[in-house]
């Protein structure tokens, strides 16, 4: 949905992730290019996990990297669950939800750890290309 959103059509560097035959040759050259800019960069252990579902934590570091936007710091962002927000993605949250990108869910929660539905990646993306206008 990233790549599709931004409009990339360029062929991106080669995966070299422990997993990467376990990406769909479909996504496989999405993928490429999103680790290619520097959206999203794989796990410490050298995994991708392309079946795995995406946090609410990831897809808020990969919006804020595919704006281009560096989240320095562990900034609050104002959300009730703020001390649960993992120290790298705390930048992001702020970022995210200061800009009217990605919001809290219920009872203010930013809720890092529960996986992002499509319709909230869906309602992400469209904020994130407001923004970028």
């Amino acid at each position: 949905m990233l790549v599709n959103t931004l409009g990339l059509k360029k062929t991106g560097a080669e995966l070299t992730f422990i997993d990467s035959a376990s990406i769909g040759a479909w996504a496989q050259n999405g993928v490429a290019q999103v680790v290619q800019l520097g959206m999203m960069n794989g796990y410490e252990n050298g995994t991708f996990r392309p079946n795995a579902e995406i946090t609410r934590a990831e897809i808020a570091v990969t919006i804020t990297n595919a704006v281009g936007q560096i989240s320095k710091g562990t900034p609050e962002a104002g959300f009730a669950d703020d001390s649960e927000i993992p120290d790298w993605a705390k930048g992001s949250a702020a970022f995210l939800k200061q800009n009217g990108i990605m919001l809290g869910k219920d009872g203010n929660r930013f809720a890092p750890q529960e996986a992002a539905t499509r319709a909230e990646a869906v309602t992400v993306l469209l904020n994130m290309f407001v923004l970028r206008g």
